[in-house]
């Protein structure tokens, strides 16, 4: 049998190739799909069915352009109100791939029409593909979907899924998620590619919890943020994404157009970095820097799925590389781009040093706003910082002093420069993005 992982770094998104004796399959698809193709053309294969499981929430797929282009049937669980031509999938249903038999089961939990597809190789259980309802040392949300079912609800289904569906299986049957560390559909998912079942029945913290009651508690209870996007791209995904490869090239816009877009509420997206965008960017322009992991996941908490969006680089290379990463979460509004050294007129961000930070606040300095999260600002805190998580901006600003300094902090600098355009677009005049953050701060000598 032939499998290949393609990860997302940032989304923490994977999804699979795989496949035997000339024919593939693709599980969960990224937005992207020339990879998947080169990839099968090279081994060989060709690609017979997409298995999806379930409508994501956190990541834009392309299944609808790769069934386009190969001609591949789309298998979907039969309770998904999806909109496009597919299979509409019931437990226990089989597929072939080659000699492979595909077992598609009904695993509800992380979303009420989750599935997950496990792989027989020459009569016996081999692997499964268990998309959002089981990760390597976690287990899927069951908030995502509450618009659908409470999540309760789903927990107890989750709970059922896992011990009666996957629990089941030999203990050397490898698991293979739809994501990895740092996807916000888990909450303490590992680094590692893969595990087995016998593995996360020891291991896995969710699966040492046997009461399904307790397990449902504990299931709801302290759930990370979830950005605004997670709703619009479900909406988006039981459609179907248009073809990543029909979007039109951006082009690049003027001085004058970019106001203009501002004036008609596009959103202006500086995607350089924090240093950059100080020393100089358009106002009222948000600031989130496309060198991280992260981009796309903070432009999807900070900016609606909806709204038209103008870019500013620093290079024209920048540009196509924001329209994957937001093409990658569905934002596929993107009016064009500007590079920042064509603007005649620009606003300033401070960028505070630690050292002065330190120094100030000896003297009843600024207002220091900490944007970290809160297991971040429990490990440690400047005494008398004022604490609101980045990921509640965009559900409300918060209420601060605009007649004092204002100094935003978090771990690195990324963050509190993400804060800190958002203040200043809001109408705060005095604030600072300290470079560096708490990090920094640690390690910098106290002021003599």
């Amino acid at each position: 049998m032939y499998l290949k992982r393609f990860f997302v770094e940032g989304l923490a998104h994977a999804s699979y190739l795989f496949g035997a004796d000339g024919e593939a399959a693709v599980v969960d698809p990224k937005r992207d799909i020339e990879d998947y193709l080169a990839e099968a053309e090279r081994e060989g294969l060709r690609i017979v069915a997409i298995f999806n499981s379930h409508p994501h929430a956190d990541f834009a797929s392309g299944f609808r352009e790769l069934a386009d282009r190969t001609e591949a049937k789309v298998f979907i669980s039969h309770l998904a109100p999806v909109n496009y031509e597919h299979v509409a999938a019931k437990d226990g249903d089989r597929v072939r791939i080659g000699a492979l038999e595909v077992e598609l089961l009904e695993t509800p939990g992380h979303s009420p029409d989750s599935f997950s597809f496990l792989v027989h190789e020459d009569g016996k259980p081999t692997l499964i593909f268990t998309g959002d309802l089981l990760f390597v040392n976690d287990v899927g949300r069951p908030d995502l979907r509450d618009a659908d079912e409470d999540p309760s609800a789903l927990a107890g289904k989750l709970y059922d899924s896992l011990h009666e569906k996957i629990l089941t299986l030999p203990d050397d049957v490898k698991v293979y998620p739809a994501h990895g560390a740092g996807s916000l559909c888990g909450r303490a998912i590992s680094d590692a590619p893969f595990s087995l079942v016998g593995q996360e029945r020891r291991l896995n913290w969710a699966m040492q919890i046997p009461d399904r009651a307790d397990f449902v508690r504990q299931m709801t209870a302290n759930l990370p943020d979830r950005p605004a996007y997670f709703s619009f791209d479900v909406e988006l995904n039981l459609e179907g994404a248009e073809p990543f490869s029909a979007l039109p090239p951006l082009d690049e816009m003027t001085e004058d157009e970019l106001q203009h877009a501002a004036g008609d509420d596009a959103v202006v997206l500086d995607v350089r970095s924090p240093a950059k965008f100080g020393a100089g960017h358009f106002p009222g322009s948000i600031n989130i820097g496309l060198g991280s992991p992260s981009f796309s996941t903070w432009t999807g908490f900070m900016v609606p799925g909806e709204k038209a969006i103008a870019l500013v680089v620093g290079a024209a290379e920048e540009a196509k590389k924001a329209r994957l990463e937001l093409a990658r979460i569905g934002f596929d509004n993107v009016l064009g781009y500007i590079k920042a050294d064509a603007f005649t007129a620009t606003e300033k961000l401070p960028q505070m040093s630690v050292e002065k930070l330190k120094a100030d606040l000896k003297n009843n300095g600024p207002l220091v706003l900490d944007v970290r999260t809160p297991t971040e600002w429990k490990s440690g805190h400047i005494e008398g910082a004022h604490h609101v998580p980045l990921a509640t901006f965009a559900r409300q600003a918060p209420e601060l002093p605009n007649d004092r300094p204002i100094a935003v902090i978090c771990g690195s600098g990324y963050r509190s420069s993400v804060a800190s355009s958002l203040l200043r677009a809001r109408g705060y005049t005095e604030v600072a993005n300290v470079s560096g953050g708490m990090s920094a701060y640690a390690e910098a000598a106290p002021p003599s």
